[in-house]
C-alpha cells in the first residue's frame, strides 16, 4: 500500500494550526476555512458531521490530492474514548496520507467564523453555485499563500459527486496493547492504531462519532475564545495562523484569568495594572478598590 506523500509544511500546519486546514479540491490546494455557526454561536465538534450531512457537504482528506474527480475521498469522523475529543483521519482505515485534525481544539481555538448563508440544507431543495465561490477566491489571489482562507467554502458539495458521497465516520478504531513493550514499540511507530474490524467498546479507544449520545449541535455558552466572523475581516492577511503544541492547556488558563478579572479578584501574571503590595494585575477598574484593601488606605472623598 502507496503512502501519499505531503509537503511536511502542510502536514505541520495543518496539526498545529488554530484554524480549521483542510484539502480543498475545488481550488485543488491546502486551505483555511471558517468554523461554522448558528445563529452566531459554533457548532460543537461533535456536531459539525451532522452539520456538513445535512448540507450535503464534505470535508476530503488528503488522498483527494491523486484521486480521480469520481472518486472522492472523505474523511472520517472519530472520537476519542480517552479525552472525548472528535478527530478527522484518512479516507483509509489503513492510512494512506497524514490527514489529522483534532476538531475539538480547532472548536476552541478559531476565531475564523461563519453562519455560511450560501450553503443551504438540503431540506431546501438548493445545490450552493461552487463555481461562483471559486471565481471569488480566484480573484482574490489568496490561492498563492499557504493555506489561504477560503471565504464561503465548506467542504465540497456532494451535488458534483457520485450518488452516496457523503462524510464519513469511523471504524477507525484502537485496541490497547496486551503488553508494555509492544505498547512503547507501537507507540514509537504511530500514535493512532487503526483496525478496520471493530473492537470491543471496552477496548476501544476511538468510537465512530454516530455511537455518541445525542446532544445538541450548538455551545450552550461562549467558547473560551469569542467567535468573530470572518465577514468582517478583509481577508486571511488580517490573519495570523498560530503554530504550537500546548494550545488547549494556554487557552484553559487564560480563560481563567479572565474570569477572575471580571470578578475583581487579582491573578498574579500576565494582564492589565499590577498592585505594588502584593503583585497581583487587575483591571484599570478594579484596581482602585483594591489598593484600598491591600495597602489599608482610608478613602477621604
Amino acid at each position: 500500500m502507496d503512502i501519499l506523500h505531503i509537503d511536511d509544511e502542510l502536514v505541520v500546519l495543518q496539526r498545529s494550526a488554530t484554524e480549521l486546514v483542510i484539502y480543498s479540491r475545488l481550488a485543488g490546494i491546502v486551505v483555511t476555512i471558517s468554523w461554522p455557526t448558528h445563529n452566531g454561536v459554533k457548532i460543537k465538534a461533535a456536531g459539525l458531521r451532522a452539520w456538513l450531512l445535512a448540507r450535503g457537504l464534505f470535508i476530503e482528506c488528503f488522498c483527494g490530492f491523486t484521486s480521480h474527480r469520481t472518486e472522492p475521498k472523505p474523511c472520517r469522523f472519530v472520537v476519542s474514548k480517552v479525552s472525548g475529543d472528535v478527530f478527522g483521519f484518512c479516507h483509509y482505515a489503513q492510512a494512506r496520507c497524514p490527514f489529522k485534525i483534532n476538531f475539538t481544539e480547532v472548536h476552541d481555538t478559531c476565531l475564523l467564523t461563519s453562519e455560511y448563508p450560501d450553503l443551504p440544507t438540503l431540506a431546501r431543495g438548493q445545490a450552493p453555485d461552487m463555481d461562483l465561490l471559486l471565481v471569488a477566491f480566484t480573484l482574490h489571489g489568496y490561492h498563492h499563500d499557504l493555506a489561504p482562507h477560503f471565504e464561503g467554502y465548506d467542504g465540497e458539495h456532494n451535488s458534483g459527486y457520485p450518488a452516496g458521497t457523503h462524510q464519513l465516520s469511523g471504524p477507525l478504531l484502537t485496541r490497547r496493547p496486551s503488553n508494555a513493550h509492544a505498547s512503547r514499540r507501537r507507540r514509537q511507530s504511530s500514535p493512532y492504531l487503526r483496525y478496520q474490524q471493530q473492537v470491543p467498546a471496552s477496548n476501544a479507544r476511538y468510537l465512530e462519532i454516530n455511537d455518541l449520545p445525542p446532544r445538541r449541535l450548538v455551545q450552550t455558552a461562549p467558547a473560551h475564545v469569542p467567535a468573530r466572523s470572518a465577514n468582517a475581516e478583509a481577508g486571511p492577511s488580517q490573519w495570523t495562523l498560530h503554530l504550537g503544541v500546548g494550545a488547549s492547556r494556554r487557552r484553559v488558563k487564560r480563560g481563567n484569568m479572565l474570569q477572575k478579572l471580571i470578578a475583581g479578584q487579582g491573578i498574579s501574571e500576565g494582564l492589565i495594572e499590577k498592585c505594588s503590595k502584593c503583585g497581583c494585575l487587575f483591571t484599570v477598574s478594579a484596581l482602585k478598590g483594591h489598593i484600598k484593601k491591600c495597602l489599608g488606605v482610608i478613602d477621604l472623598s
